[in-house]
């Protein structure tokens, strides 16, 4: 599939927060001319942040990697400035592959994208966007014959990111240290050959709970959905068939 730089894939309205307003909007393919409203948008979002370690900054130079090629990227814009920003990686670097700590092979890792970039200003929460803008450069993607893999990771802590992923099919198939030293999920899908779970077995464990969950998985459980009740964040787990 041919990525039309400013193919514009939606319009409509949309409500704003700071003034609970209807406001057009524009979904489109971003290109290289907007490499400075993402970095502005991504250092804003950072800026306002309470746990940093949620969110992992992508780098100015990837950025221009992604529009040169290596993958793709979506933003919703409303009266020119840009509100929410997602992009997916679909020639990944053989470094920052993501199946690597599934020990995939060097053929799987040439068939692997990922999400990388997930972006929405405050004033767009509540519109489940992060959700909707992953879901289009995962269907868009599943069309080129040589992606088989999706994989991201997510903070065990962030809530939102968890309930994306899984909305979309993606397991937690691994728990580890990435990036700083930070706790992270390693989540994934197969395209071709989906990972059937008996879920009439489910095992449900809080989300802090680290070691409890490597154990869960390296015996061949998958983390497949979540919820919050008053203590917190529950992970949801079921064994492969």
């Amino acid at each position: 599939m041919k990525v039309i730089a400013g193919e514009v894939l939606e319009k409509g309205s949309i409500s704003i927060k700071s003034d609970n307003n209807q406001h057009d909007y524009i979904l489109r393919v971003l290109d290289i001319n907007d490499l400075s409203a993402v970095m502005n948008l991504q250092s804003r979002l950072i800026d306002i942040m309470e746990q940093k370690e949620l969110y992992v900054p992508i780098t100015e130079e990837e950025m221009v990697q992604l529009f040169e090629g290596a993958g793709e990227a979506l933003g919703l814009y409303i009266d020119n400035k840009l509100y929410a920003a997602c992009s997916l990686l679909s020639q990944v670097p053989y470094e920052s592959n993501m199946a690597r700590e599934l020990n995939f092979s060097e053929e799987e890792l040439f068939r692997v994208a990922q999400l990388e970039l997930s972006l929405v200003d405050p004033d767009l929460r509540g519109h489940k966007l992060q959700y909707r803008m992953a879901g289009i450069l995962a269907n868009r993607v599943r069309n080129k014959a040589e992606i088989r893999y999706l994989f991201t990771t997510v903070s065990p802590h962030n809530y939102p990111s968890i309930e994306t992923v899984t909305s979309m099919g993606l397991y937690i198939a691994k728990l580890s240290k990435m990036y700083f030293d930070w706790d992270r999920y390693v989540v994934y899908r197969d395209f071709i050959n989906p990972v059937q779970l008996d879920t009439a077995n489910t095992v449900i464990v809080a989300n802090t709970s680290f070691e409890e969950q490597q154990e869960l998985l390296k015996n061949d459980y998958r983390g497949y959905s979540q919820f919050k009740d008053q203590d917190g964040i529950k992970i949801m787990y079921a064994k492969k068939l």
